[in-house]
């Protein structure tokens, strides 16, 4: 998964982590916050609170989709693009100094070194767009909501130390999970 992230940034930049800590009372999880804005250099515009019952709970928990959208639509050309290129050269390859076949039938050597290629590239776009490294964090704050209880998402900048962070919460909440967006 830490292969997974790191392709994944270097494709869009996406270097944010998001921690998910879990309080079965609002005044706990209240103080922790506090706890934290006042310790490290997260700002309370990062941190999301959801209560049980809430009826944004789906919005806060993901969040706003452009970056995620951005990601996977730069991933897709950058793929898709490196694939086309990789076929052209092997088709080049091939018509150049391959058998006859393909030297007989450059036409058809480009097309069919081409068209993998291009479906490869998308297809590990597709891949890294999957984001299963979430999966905890969802599964984690639904468990909680439906329990009754209250989630604190705070989406963590490049640089801000998770560390730190993740152990403040850890000290007053029931779990903690922490995921790279």
């Amino acid at each position: 998964m830490a292969n997974q992230h790191s392709i994944r940034a270097d494709l869009a930049g996406v270097e944010n982590t998001q921690l998910a800590s879990i309080f079965a009372e609002q005044d706990k999880a209240k103080y922790t916050i506090s706890e934290v804005i006042r310790h490290t250099p997260v700002a309370p515009e990062q941190i999301t609170v959801i209560s049980p019952n809430d009826p944004d709970f789906n919005r806060k928990l993901e969040g706003e989709s452009r970056e995620l959208g951005k990601m996977m639509w730069y991933s897709h050309l950058i793929l898709g693009g490196a694939g086309l290129l990789i076929g052209m050269i092997v088709a080049y390859v091939l018509v150049e100094f391959g058998p006859a076949l393909t030297q007989n039938n450059p036409l058809f050597t480009y097309v069919a070194m081409i068209s993998p290629g291009i479906f490869i590239g998308l297809f590990v776009a597709g891949l890294l767009s999957l984001r299963p490294d979430r999966t905890e964090v969802i599964d984690v704050v639904r468990e909680a909501v439906r329990n009754k209880h209250y989630a604190v998402i705070v989406n963590l900048r490049k640089g801000q130390p998770v560390d730190i962070i993740s152990e403040l919460f850890s000290k007053h909440s029931q779990r903690v999970v922490a995921a790279v967006q």
